[in-house]
């Protein structure tokens, strides 16, 4: 397990029992994240550092009965909160891995591709190889978290990386998230939203 990953279990051991009380301000760019992904039903979607599974119950009602929702978490901590969640909600098309993203085995070809708020994630170009290894030409990408403001409001930016000391340890790419993800996809477009801080990624996979 690399340095990284066990710094952000550690991070997110602490942060689990309170994180969806503490980012239930994101809940409105999570939610068009998840339509931006066009899923239909029958088909497989991937949710990649799923956390506590926030986006699950909704990828789920899009792929309905015949489609299949993957969630993937180094995390146990959260995973478990997720796993609590399918179980209160009764959704038994979802599959769950604790497991990184450098080692995770999605055990299925997904249409689509869900990254919410995984900027650690992001960063790491062998958990993206290995993830995209297991996919296919022309699957749906769509990313969502937090950016940068435009360098020139600098105390922006220090209170957005004092704040997201909390959820994230590798603050690479903080400007442009989507930075290495955009290089694996054959085209792709990127909308900020008010107030400038939040991104919505979509992306085709070359």
């Amino acid at each position: 397990m690399s340095g990284q990953v066990e710094d952000a279990g550690r991070l997110y051991a602490r942060l689990a029992a309170r994180y969806d009380a503490e980012t239930r301000f994101i809940a409105g760019i999570r939610r068009q994240a998840v339509d931006a992904l066009a899923l239909r039903p029958g088909e497989t979607v991937l949710d990649a550092g799923c956390g506590t599974g926030w986006c699950l119950p909704l990828l789920a009602k899009r792929v309905g009965s015949t489609g299949r929702v993957i969630g993937f978490e180094p995390s146990e901590h959260m995973l478990a909160v997720a796993q609590s969640r399918l179980q209160q909600l009764g959704l038994s098309t979802t599959c769950l891995i604790n497991a990184s993203g450098e080692s995770v085995e999605i055990g299925g070809v997904p249409d689509a591709v869900l990254f919410s708020y995984t900027h650690d994630l992001l960063q790491s170009r062998a958990s993206l190889d290995n993830i995209f290894r297991q996919t296919r030409p022309g699957t749906r990408i769509v990313a969502t978290g937090t950016q940068l403001f435009p360098a020139w409001f600098a105390p922006g930016n220090r209170y957005l990386r004092y704040t997201h000391r909390q959820t994230i340890t590798d603050f690479r790419n903080f400007d442009a998230p989507w930075r290495t993800l955009s290089e694996y996809c054959q085209t792709h477009r990127v909308r900020t939203t008010v107030p400038g801080s939040r991104y919505l990624f979509e992306g085709i996979l070359g």
